[in-house]
């Protein structure tokens, strides 16, 4: 658990490109966000900050603010990358988790169990947020 995960340009300060609403992160701060988020539980529908679900929790860690940005499925829609790097998502149909490198993704896996680190699902994709 190291610090500072409530320190740095956590403001929208990047004017870029807004594609469809998509968060504008740099990958760091959502891993460190999944990472703050480690052993909180599973409960269907949550966005935090006590408990989520899987969307809840990309959702969180992309935006930085306990709402929703999508669902598994939506984030299926976004761009398809084949090098994965941090902060990226890993999604299927059903279920979805922050790439922290290595094979890793940090998710919130289902009732009963809490946020933890896991090695990325065969039948998902990585997408780009």
């Amino acid at each position: 658990n190291s610090g500072g995960s409530s320190s740095g340009g956590s403001g929208s300060s990047g004017g870029g490109s807004s594609n469809n609403s998509k968060p504008q992160t740099v990958g760091g701060t959502a891993v460190d966000r999944a990472y703050g988020e480690l052993g909180k539980p599973y409960s269907w529908g949550a966005v935090g900050p006590d408990s989520y679900d899987c969307s809840g929790l990309v959702s969180y860690c992309l935006l930085g603010r306990h709402s929703r940005l999508g669902t598994a499925a939506s984030f299926m829609g976004y761009t398809r990358v084949s090098n994965p790097k941090p902060g990226d998502i890993c999604c299927n149909d059903h279920h979805c988790g922050i790439y922290i490198g290595n094979g890793q993704m940090i998710h919130a896996p289902t009732f009963g169990q809490t946020v933890c680190i896991s090695p990325v699902q065969g039948d998902m994709i990585i997408v780009r947020p």
